[in-house]
C-alpha cells in the first residue's frame, strides 16, 4: 500500500518537531485533511471542473469549492502548528505596502457604500 500525502505529512513533521500532546491532535487532523485533498483532486482530475447538472446543464464541479474550503482548513491548521510559511514565500515589503493601501481603499469603498 502507498503512502498517502496526510502519512507522510505525519512521519515528517514528528522526525522534525516535538509536538504536545494538544498539537498532535493537530497534525492528526492536518494529516486527514491533505487524505482528503489528495482524493478530491483525484476525482476532480477524473471528472473534470465541469460536470453535467440534474437537467443536463453545465456546472461547476462541487469538488472545486469543496477543495478550496479544504485547502483553507490545512492552513488554519497549519497556522494553529505555528507552522509558517519559506522566507522565499514570504510578501515583500512592496506587496505588503500595496496590500494595505487595497485593504484602507475596500475600508473606503464599504464605508462610502453604506453611508459612512
Amino acid at each position: 500500500m502507498s503512502e498517502t500525502a496526510g502519512s507522510l505529512f505525519v512521519a515528517t513533521m514528528t522526525t522534525a518537531y516535538d509536538f504536545e500532546p494538544h498539537e498532535h491532535a493537530l497534525i492528526v487532523a492536518a494529516a486527514s485533511t491533505l487524505d482528503e485533498i489528495e482524493q478530491m483532486e483525484a476525482a476532480l482530475a477524473k471528472a473534470g471542473p465541469v460536470i453535467k447538472g440534474s437537467t443536463g446543464q453545465d456546472r461547476v464541479n462541487p469538488l472545486i469549492p469543496a477543495l478550496a474550503n479544504h485547502r483553507l482548513t490545512l492552513l488554519r491548521i497549519l497556522k494553529q502548528l505555528g507552522i509558517e510559511d519559506e522566507p522565499a514565500t514570504q510578501p515583500t515589503a512592496d506587496q505588503r505596502a500595496a496590500s494595505a493601501k487595497a485593504s484602507h481603499a475596500a475600508r473606503v469603498r464599504w464605508g462610502v457604500q453604506r453611508g459612512a
